[in-house]
Formats: C-alpha cells, sequence, structure tokens
C-alpha cells in the first residue's frame, strides 16, 4: 500500500512534464438545489480546459440533478452530461452514478466535487497529478489546513470521529475523511464498488483499502458555503455508521464482527469462571451470579460469529 498525507506542489511549467498520453477528465458535480451556483460552477470548471490541456488531458462535466426542487437542472445545461434523479436519492447514489457515468465515458479520472463552489476548482491540478505520476489510486483533497471559516462545532468533532475512525479501519494516517473533493482514477473506476446512498467518502476509503488501492491527501482550499442546500442532515451520523457498518460486513466481516464476537463470548466466560471461583471459594451463595448477563453476552457473541462467517461466504461469492 501506498499513501503520502500530502502531494508536491508543481509549478505550471512543469505541468505538463510527467503527462506521457492523453487522459479523459470527468468532473462530477453531484446537485441538489443548486440554481444560484451550478451555472457558476460549471462556467469556472470550463476556465480549466487550457490547463488541464497542457498537462495533456480533456474535460467532460457530469452533473447529477438529485431530485432539485428549484432551476439547477435548466441552468445545468452547460454541462456535457446531465443525469436526473426525478426524487432526492443522497450524494452517495448521486456519487455512485456519476462515477458510472465517468465510466461508461471510458474516463482515466473522475473526480467529484461539490456544486456550491466550497471548493476551488483551481486545486484540480494538484489532485490529479498524483494519479498522473501512478504515485496514487485515489486522492482525498485536505481541507483543513486552508479553510476560509471555522466550523460549527457538532462537524469538527464528527469530523475529527470519521478521521479517527477511517485511520483506524484502512490503516492510513487519514487527515480528513469526508472532504467533498476526491480525484479516482481507471483502476478505481473499473470495479468500485459504493451500496449506500450515504458517506460515499467513507465507502471509497474501505472499498480501496480492501482492493489494496494507492492513496494520497493534497491541501486544498475551502469556502463557506453561500448558497443552495447541503446534502447533510441531523440523520446523517445515524446513516453514516450504519452503512459504514454494512460496508465493513461487505468487505471484512471476520475481522470485525468475528473479532467482536470472539470478545463477547471471552466476556461471558470470563465472568462465569470468575463467579465460580468465588462461589467455590465461600465468598457467594451461587454458582454464578449473573446468569442472565452471561447469557445475553454469549448469546450475542454466538450470534456475532455466525454473522461474520455468513458474510464472509457472501463476500467470497460476490468476489
Amino acid at each position: 500500500m501506498h499513501y503520502s498525507s500530502r502531494a508536491d506542489s508543481v509549478g505550471e511549467a512543469e505541468a505538463g512534464a510527467f503527462c506521457a498520453s492523453p487522459f479523459r477528465l470527468a468532473l462530477i458535480i453531484p446537485a441538489y438545489n443548486e440554481e444560484e451556483t451550478i451555472e457558476q460552477t460549471i462556467a469556472t470548471l470550463r476556465a480549466l480546459t487550457p490547463d488541464i490541456s497542457a498537462m495533456g488531458g480533456s474535460i467532460e462535466i457530469i452533473v447529477v440533478n438529485d431530485g432539485s426542487k428549484d432551476e439547477t437542472g435548466l441552468r445545468a445545461a452547460q454541462a456535457d452530461h446531465i443525469i436526473t434523479h426525478h426524487s432526492n436519492r443522497g450524494l452517495g447514489a448521486s456519487v455512485r452514478d456519476g462515477l458510472a457515468k465517468a465510466r461508461l465515458l471510458d474516463a482515466d479520472i473522475a473526480l467529484k466535487l461539490d456544486a456550491d463552489l466550497q471548493h476551488d476548482p483551481a486545486d484540480i491540478p494538484n489532485l490529479i497529478r498524483p494519479i498522473l505520476r501512478d504515485e496514487a489510486d485515489i486522492v482525498f483533497g485536505h481541507r483543513h489546513a486552508r479553510i476560509e471559516y471555522r466550523m460549527p462545532f457538532v462537524r469538527r468533532v464528527g469530523n475529527k470521529f470519521y478521521n479517527w475512525m477511517m485511520s483506524k479501519l484502512t490503516g492510513w494516517p487519514i487527515v480528513d475523511a469526508q472532504p467533498g473533493i476526491i480525484a479516482l482514477n481507471r483502476r478505481y473506476l473499473s470495479a468500485f464498488d459504493l451500496p449506500g446512498n450515504y458517506n460515499y467518502a467513507q465507502q471509497i476509503l474501505l472499498d480501496s483499502r480492501y482492493r489494496d488501492l494507492k492513496f494520497s491527501q493534497v491541501d486544498v482550499n475551502f469556502r463557506k458555503r453561500r448558497h443552495g442546500s447541503s446534502f447533510i442532515t441531523f440523520r446523517y451520523p445515524l446513516l453514516t455508521t450504519y452503512q459504514i457498518l454494512v460496508v465493513i460486513a461487505l468487505y471484512a466481516p471476520i475481522r470485525v464482527f468475528g473479532r467482536f464476537g470472539l470478545a463477547l463470548s471471552g466476556l461471558a466466560a470470563s465472568i462465569a469462571i470468575a463467579e465460580i471461583v468465588l462461589f467455590l471459594l465461600n465468598f457467594t451463595s451461587k454458582p454464578v451470579i449473573h446468569p442472565n448477563l452471561v447469557l445475553a453476552l454469549l448469546f450475542l457473541g454466538i450470534q456475532s460469529l455466525f454473522f461474520s462467517i455468513l458474510a464472509e461466504i457472501v463476500r467470497t461469492r460476490r468476489s
């Protein structure tokens, strides 16, 4: 596995030096009620065409209109491709459909960014350079070094939690687990698997980790949202945690749920043995003082073990 916490910056004069062949860059923009910014976002991305051409590439812009109730769809007419959801299906579903379209277009690189201009399109060349150099298969933007405003306390805590959790699950030193701007190469696009409609960034990380792909991070600018509607709701932490568990079950059931089942079963056995010893030493009047607790832990442990085995069978058949 390969990772780096920061990709090197490269000057304009060096921009095309490492591009041996033409590449096709698909820019994916999920949009929900973004009529205020979608036209400007598309125009700003179009303005990058000379820079990308100098690196040996061409641009295709894909807008995924996720059930917007305003004029987002009409104002996105300058995009090369528009995917329309007739109801709001969630950010994960939008990213999944955008990646599938990029794969159909035979894109060499897919880059997802938000429609609200919180991300600076000028960072795109830096994001795709590690891929063009074959240093990474996926590149995450790192917002926190260049953020232009102070995030609300709850979001800062949530970000730190997800950074910690994803670092533990992947073994990569992740500093921003849900950046909003991510570049993915052809190797990732060829067989990506995003089963959930939320927390697409964490799904991409786990999917990449279990496929033994290379990971990198690049500092990016991040501005405060001025218009539009965020995909994130108050239900987001519960939905994302649930879907992360689903993804773990798909990719590493024995590692997580098997260990959890063994731990619960071991705890049940330890409590039972300790209480039996206390009984034999005449410290208690019953062999097991907490039979319900022991049985509950043992039951949950065995259930988790059986679940991990079944999930491993499903994972093997899917592979």
